[in-house]
């Protein structure tokens, strides 16, 4: 894998937990606000899944943790759907 990823790579690797990648694609020049043609962010995907170290590294690197979507809806109402989201509910404050 290199560095660079595409939008799509981006956000599946932090839906997946991928921090490696993440972290290398963010060294590489990646906007830790990627998001989808719907709004959703990089870190609400990580969120939904319960992805905390994909979600520290975001936040780290100054993902914006009050963005919403097309619906509304931002990472904390995306951090519900984990399975233990109150880590990370904590983490975006």
């Amino acid at each position: 894998m290199t560095d660079a990823l595409s939008g799509d790579d981006f956000l599946a690797a932090a839906a997946r937990g991928d921090a490696d990648a993440i972290k290398a694609a963010l060294g590489a020049g990646a906007d830790a606000d990627t998001q989808d043609a719907y709004g959703n962010s990089a870190l609400m995907m990580a969120a939904a899944r319960g992805q905390r170290d994909v979600c520290r590294t975001l936040v780290e690197a100054g993902a914006n943790t009050n963005h919403k979507n097309k619906y509304g809806l931002g990472p904390r109402n995306w951090a519900e759907w984990a399975e233990d989201g109150k880590p990370i509910r904590k983490l975006l404050g």
